[in-house]
């Protein structure tokens, strides 16, 4: 398995309230959950020093470089990953590549969570090989990751802003309970991230809509104009021909259900399943190239969708944490997995070598 590109998590959903819609400063994710691990840094190659941050249900919250306990060797020009603490083995071209298919791997064994061998074994690792960090270090690291989160704001359809909103921010955290403030607002949650999609709930009722203003529209329509970075008519219109794209090719892949999975995948041709959601920013880049590639590989690949907010427990039935989750069978049976959407040419080389034959 693959994590690749741009990734929409479970249970932080991106959300839109109203005109505000939270993203992360950059326009990509800020940060990726790994079952109970999040990566600040989800772009470029990953190293063995990288430090991770891993919640420990019960135990805390701990920096600890993770793949230090990974031993890499070269074995006939291909690069060989053995991680003894938890029996995984991986190949690839790189040590980058090895690095991601072994947390890959380590996020499928964890996936059911604390009070499993699996998870318990995990914790121990990460308690023994990294350090805790205290109450004050992780609300400094929450309250930051708060303030560089952006928003963009629509004041009309064709005037739109990306805009740090919450760069004054304050963050309090009482136990289980975080409270978040900011415009003289407050709201809580059990994690930052649900804090914050309740406050941008609230910013964008106090807000509402140029069409229907709430009793601040012009008071956060004029602190939006002086802070922020207008959306140039340009984007604008590229987004709107995306989006026409999108629903296009949306429309192209049928839906299935998981109980339909083992029939359609028996017919001889591989399928490939899109697990997506509306919600999902990564989910409409790929679909598109999906909608192509099962034109461009037809009687080769079969190209399905899944609604994963249509089917309960459907995450944990089929492990995964983000979407795009493409799932690949045969027979019924899992034989590969791509997470996330890093472009074309790279789900080309995940998908090619598990094609049916061009004369099969």
């Amino acid at each position: 398995m693959r994590i690749l590109g741009d990734i929409s998590i479970r249970p932080d959903r991106e959300s839109a309230f109203g005109a505000v819609k939270l993203r992360s400063a950059s326009g990509r994710s800020s940060s990726w959950y790994f079952c109970a691990i999040a990566r600040e840094h989800l772009e470029g190659a990953m190293e063995r020093g990288h430090e991770f941050t891993v919640v420990l249900p019960g135990h805390g919250t701990y920096r600890v470089k993770l793949l230090e306990g990974v031993e890499i060797d070269d074995q006939a020009g291909e690069t060989v990953g053995h991680w003894s603490a938890f029996d995984l083995h991986a190949r690839g071209d790189s040590a980058g590549t090895v690095y991601q298919e072994l947390l890959g791997g380590l996020q499928q064994r964890i996936a059911a969570g604390p009070g499993t061998p699996e998870f318990d074994a995990f914790a121990a690792y990460v308690r023994e090989r990294g350090s805790r960090l205290s109450d004050e270090e992780v609300a400094a690291r929450e309250l930051a990751q708060v303030r560089e989160t952006s928003v963009r704001w629509q004041v009309t359809d064709d005037e739109q802003y990306v805009v740090n909103l919450w760069r004054d921010a304050e963050l309090q955290r009482d136990g289980d309970t975080v409270t978040v403030r900011a415009f003289e607002l407050e709201a809580t949650g059990e994690r930052p991230g649900q804090a914050l999609q309740a406050l941008t709930e609230a910013v964008s009722m106090a807000s509402g809509k140029h069409d229907a203003p709430g009793p601040r529209f012009d008071e956060f329509t004029t602190w939006v104009r002086a802070n922020g970075d207008r959306v140039s008519a340009e984007a604008l219109a590229q987004e709107a021909k995306d989006l026409q794209d999108y629903l296009t090719a949306r429309d192209q892949l049928a839906p299935i259900t998981p109980d339909d999975i083992e029939a359609e995948s028996s017919t001889g041709v591989p399928l490939l399943v899109d697990f997506w959601a509306a919600w999902c920013g990564p989910c409409r880049q790929v679909t598109p190239v999906l909608a192509s590639l099962a034109d461009q590989w037809a009687g080769r690949l079969l190209v399905r969708k899944i609604d994963v907010d249509q089917f309960a427990g459907i995450w944990e039935k089929f492990e995964f944490r983000g979407i795009p989750a493409m799932l690949m069978f045969k027979d019924g049976k899992e034989i590969h997995r791509v997470i996330g959407f890093g472009g074309k040419d790279n789900l080309i080389a995940e998908l090619e070598p598990h094609l049916a034959p061009l004369d099969h």
